[in-house]
């Protein structure tokens, strides 16, 4: 199932995603499916597990002046809207500011995969959100979740 939503982008981002859309001829969702997922490898350095969510500057920090920013509307596959969810909760961040982040840190990184791919593992590469799992269990009337980003190397550790 699709969901549609809207995010508040910065021009920046936009003009980022807008060049790398020319680049590969991928939609701007495929793309930032891609730089989310380059972030979800290094999720260490952005979990935060207190304080308030955190959103996009309103003003530049050096200039002082408003930062532009476009509402965007997008088209994601269930899953990875389920996904965005849950980074905004791990990292105490907005999905638009984890969107940012991620294209600003990750979308040289994708471009160049994407680019150097061949056509044989083409297919492999844009099949998203591999091995991501959440169930939900009740011990004693109490809820508990547990929410896979990947596959861990022993399997056992699944289940312990």
């Amino acid at each position: 199932m699709n969901i549609r939503t809207t995010y508040v982008m910065r021009t920046e981002v936009l003009q980022l995603l807008s060049k790398a859309q020319e680049r590969t001829k991928l939609s701007m969702e495929a793309l930032l499916s891609h730089v989310m997922r380059k972030m979800r490898k290094h999720h260490k350095d952005y979990l935060q597990d207190d304080g308030r969510i955190q959103y996009q500057k309103r003003h530049d920090a050096t200039t002082k002046l408003p930062i532009k920013k476009v509402r965007v509307k997008v088209t994601f596959l269930e899953s990875e809207y389920n996904f965005f969810q849950e980074m905004r909760y791990f990292f105490r961040r907005s999905i638009s500011l984890v969107m940012a982040i991620a294209v600003f840190r990750y979308l040289d990184e994708v471009l160049d995969e994407i680019l150097n791919i061949d056509n044989d593992n083409l297919h492999e590469y844009f099949y998203p959100y591999e091995n991501r799992a959440k169930f939900i269990k009740c011990i004693e009337n109490v809820p508990t979740f547990k929410i896979w980003w990947g596959m861990p190397w022993t399997l056992e550790l699944l289940f312990t």
